[in-house]
């Protein structure tokens, strides 16, 4: 008896344009950005929130079991205005 093992690769369901940056982003903007948000995170965490990067540029917002989905960058400072924590 011979021993067959098939074995199947992960595949993504939509790779197209994947791997290629059709829309190259303006470094200062894209630098600006990722502080901004850094920093926003950084506010949320010295309250006490756990904040998790999504893959979509999504956001969750955790504290005491309690979660709390922001869509985008905006809605995470909408939710950390809520909270009091922006002004």
């Amino acid at each position: 008896m011979t021993d067959t093992t098939i074995e199947k690769a992960l595949v993504a369901c939509n790779t197209e344009g994947f791997g290629t940056d059709t829309i190259k982003a303006d470094s200062a903007t894209d630098a600006q950005y990722s502080k901004a948000v850094a920093t926003q995170i950084a506010v949320l965490a010295l309250v006490g929130h756990a904040v998790h990067p999504l893959r979509c540029g999504d956001f969750l917002v955790c504290k005491y079991g309690y979660s709390h989905y922001a869509q985008d960058f905006d809605a995470l400072q909408s939710f950390a205005r809520k909270l009091g924590v922006n002004e």
